[in-house]
C-alpha cells in the first residue's frame, strides 16, 4: 500500500511542478524588451498627438531615442561577455534618462498631458528598476553608481 501512495506524492508534487513551469512561461522571455516595446506604443499614441511643428524636433528625437533603446536590448542579447552586455546596459540606461527628459519637456510645453506623462514615466521607471537588476547580475568590471 505504501508504494501506491508514494506515486500519488510524486505526481502531486509533479503537477504543482507543471504550474509552476507554467507560470513561468506565461512571463514574456525578455521581460525588459517587452516592457520597452509596451513604452514605445504608448508612447507613439501621445506623439501622434504632438504638433505639426514638433513633427521632426522633439516628437523624432523621442522615438529614436525608444527605437535605439530596443536596438540596444537585442544587440545584449548577442553578446558573447558580461562586459560586453553591460557597456550596452549603461547606454540603454542613458538613452532612458534622456528620454524622460524630453518627456518633461514634452509635458512642460503641453505637448504630452499630465496623466500620459506620468504613464510614461512610471513604466519608464518600471523597465530602468528591470535593468538595474539585470545590470548587477551580470559580472564584469564595470560599476553602477
Amino acid at each position: 500500500m505504501e508504494e501506491e501512495k508514494k506515486p500519488e506524492k510524486e505526481n502531486m508534487g509533479g503537477e504543482k511542478k507543471e504550474a509552476l513551469m507554467q507560470k513561468f512561461e506565461d512571463r514574456p522571455k525578455y521581460i525588459i524588451l517587452e516592457k520597452t516595446k509596451a513604452l514605445y506604443l504608448m508612447l507613439h499614441s501621445y506623439l501622434e498627438l504632438f504638433p505639426k511643428s514638433e513633427k521632426f524636433t522633439l516628437r523624432s528625437r523621442i522615438e529614436e531615442i525608444i527605437i535605439d533603446s530596443i536596438k540596444l536590448l537585442v544587440l545584449q542579447n548577442y553578446k558573447q561577455t558580461d562586459i560586453e552586455r553591460k557597456e550596452l546596459i549603461l547606454e540603454f540606461l542613458a538613452n532612458l534618462y534622456l528620454l524622460e527628459t524630453l518627456l518633461q519637456q514634452a509635458s512642460i510645453f503641453k505637448y504630452l498631458s499630465f496623466q500620459g506623462f506620468d504613464r510614461s514615466v512610471s513604466l519608464l521607471r518600471e523597465i530602468n528598476n528591470y535593468v538595474l537588476a539585470r545590470y548587477k547580475n551580470l559580472g564584469g568590471k564595470h560599476e553602477c553608481t
